[in-house]
């Protein structure tokens, strides 16, 4: 018996099966079409709430910053107040899985991605940088932040300090967001309000990542936890060293609960050399500047990376005076004319006299005039000392302006003229990157930067008469990286009968050398880390140089020398491998690092072609 196949035979079996996915397939295309065309509705709709709640939020975000200019933080509350509920409905208009598929789309997936990202970080900043901002600004910006002969109240600084870390964190997410979105494939639309939006926060972090150092490291580097000691390292810009000047008066200042005290003074005299390296130096440092570097407290800063210098000199201090430090800081005579400015005029004792030294004259007489009127060595020391034990008496004592005295530190910051480390590992990582840092060597943003450094070789007081004029000439994008052209120009505005006219002290009486009435200095070229010094040329002529790397640059090293009244050009080009860091819409930018004398500052942003 058999029995009956009820299947059907393959080929009808296929046919089935085909009109089956067929139909599957055509209701498929159908259902995604109307889910396309669905998602597209809704985030047209989210895009328009998103963008009509942003032009009214944008419309109130004026205020808020003029009452925060004009430190007025109850209107800044009361603007925020209005565009915070307008930011969070733009933020919560432009998030979900929507708009996540939509950022990878071809074509305008960037536009939609920037969109979202453009809200975030509005709400970001209404919500809680620009509310933490109007928190501190009282301890960062108000006059509750002064000195007086009771030391400093840092009772706003603690209370602001949680604030400003949530804004600090609030940064990090925003830097996060941006940094997702490629400017370059914007449409025009969307493209010229991002670059605007990218803008404002540019112009906003380095206020948000200082008022948080300052409230995260203010209260302890001034004993609020338990007493503190640091040396303040007087640095003398008549004899240029790169990271400043031969240090020369040296006081020891400690703080307690805000209560800041100038304990005692000394000199370099009471720092011996050594006869061997106080702490290991990289190769590379030693090749370029010798190992003076760790034997002499008056070389530690032939360096231009302050924490290594720092770290010298208080190992140096240490030893000798057999004191600990918390950490060290470093200024020069132009930092403290900026300080007279918020003292106003003091009288100083000079030999049997007095002098009476105010913001125009304090440089002058410092580095020129106490050495034509005073006898080298311990009475110059003792004038030096008298004139730091003055200024910073008046200023701990609370007699300063402090809106004037606030401006005055941060010019000279920015100048790299105040430089400060911390001997505490945590409190130096937060200080890292920042100018008071001066981390050429170590920091992640001076990896960009190039370095043009002067070390006098005189082996007098001749660099108050070196003016300095560095200037980038130049900056092209090539096959092998981008290529920056620089130019420095020294002048010798010695007078023609210096060799003469001037003391032997000043001169260096040709003890190192070098003909009374010259100013040698060595001139030290930094390029980008992973980069390297092109062809070197001075006056014209290309010049041979020793070369070093000095944790990844390769540095080059050369003599100069000039008469009274002679001037010189040292043009040099370095190659970068990588990219310097792009602003949107405009050029890179990297910084300049040189050494900060009488004429000219230590730190300048320059344009740079924007490679790769």
């Amino acid at each position: 018996m058999t029995t009956e196949r009820t299947d059907l035979p393959p080929r009808h079996t296929g046919r089935r099966r085909r009109r089956h996915w067929a139909s599957w397939l055509g209701w498929g295309m159908i259902g995604l079409a109307v889910l396309v065309v669905v998602g597209v509705a809704l985030l047209a709709r989210d895009a328009l709430a998103a963008r009509d709640a942003l032009t009214r939020a944008l419309d109130e975000v004026p205020a808020a910053e003029d009452a925060l200019r004009a430190g007025d933080t109850e209107a800044a509350d009361a603007a925020l107040a209005r565009v915070q509920p307008l930011t969070a409905q733009a933020r919560a208009s432009t998030d979900g899985p929507l708009w996540s598929l939509a950022a990878h789309l071809p074509v305008y997936g960037q536009d939609v991605r920037a969109f979202s990202a453009a809200a975030a970080t509005v709400d970001d900043l209404a919500a809680v940088v620009l509310p933490s901002l109007t928190q501190a600004l009282g301890a960062v910006e108000g006059d509750s932040l002064t000195v007086t002969s009771e030391g400093v109240d840092l009772g706003p600084l603690v209370e602001a300090a949680p604030a400003m870390a949530r804004a600090a964190d609030a940064f990090d997410d925003i830097d996060d967001r941006l940094a997702a979105v490629d400017p370059d494939a914007l449409h025009a639309e969307i493209a010229e309000p991002y670059a605007t939006l990218v803008a404002r926060t540019d112009d906003l972090r380095p206020v948000v990542r200082t008022a948080d150092r300052i409230t995260a490291l203010g209260p302890a580097m001034l004993g609020a936890e338990g007493p503190r000691r640091y040396l303040v390292v007087a640095l003398n810009s008549a004899e240029l060293r790169a990271g400043g000047g031969i240090p020369g008066a040296l006081a020891v200042v400690t703080t307690d609960g805000g209560r800041v005290t100038l304990e005692r003074q000394a000199s370099t005299g009471d720092v011996p050399p050594f006869a061997e390296d106080v702490l290991p130096l990289d190769p590379g440092v030693e090749a370029l500047f010798s190992d003076r570097v760790a034997r002499y407290v008056q070389d530690t800063p032939l360096t231009p990376d302050f924490p290594t210098t720092a770290r010298l000199t208080a190992a140096m201090w240490e030893d000798v005076q057999g004191e600990a430090l918390d950490g060290v800081v470093a200024t020069d005579p132009v930092a403290l004319s900026y300080l007279l400015e918020a003292t106003g005029p003091l009288d100083v004792p000079a030999g049997s006299g007095s002098v009476t030294l105010d913001a125009g004259n304090v440089v002058q007489v410092l580095l020129s005039d106490s050495y034509a009127q005073l006898e080298a060595g311990p009475e110059t020391d003792a004038f030096f000392a008298a004139v730091a034990a003055r200024v910073l008496g008046t200023f701990l004592a609370g007699g300063a302006d402090p809106a004037v005295a606030r401006d005055a530190l941060v010019r000279a910051a920015s100048e790299h003229r105040v430089l400060v480390w911390s001997a505490h590992d945590q409190e130096q990582e937060r200080l890292a990157g920042t100018v008071l840092a001066g981390d050429l060597d170590t920091g992640e943003r001076a990896a960009s930067s190039v370095g043009v450094f002067l070390n006098d070789a005189t082996g007098g007081k001749m660099s108050y008469y070196l003016d300095t004029d560095v200037r980038l000439t130049g900056s092209v994008c090539t096959d092998g990286g981008r290529v920056d052209s620089f130019r420095a120009t020294l002048t010798s505005t010695a007078p023609a009968d210096a060799a003469s006219s001037l003391p032997w002290y000043v001169t260096g009486g040709g003890i190192s050398g070098v003909e009374p009435g010259d100013v040698r200095t060595i001139v030290v070229l930094y390029p980008p880390r992973g980069g390297e010094v092109g062809t070197v040329r001075v006056g014209g002529a290309p010049t041979g140089a020793l070369v070093a790397d000095v944790l990844g640059r390769r540095a080059a090293s050369l003599p100069v020398t000039l008469g009274p009244g002679q001037t010189t050009e040292v043009a040099f080009t370095v190659t970068s491998t990588s990219p310097a860091p792009a602003v949107p819409g405009a050029a890179g930018t990297i910084d300049l690092w040189t050494t900060p004398t009488v004429s000219a500052p230590g730190l300048e942003v320059v344009p740079v072609a924007a490679c790769g």
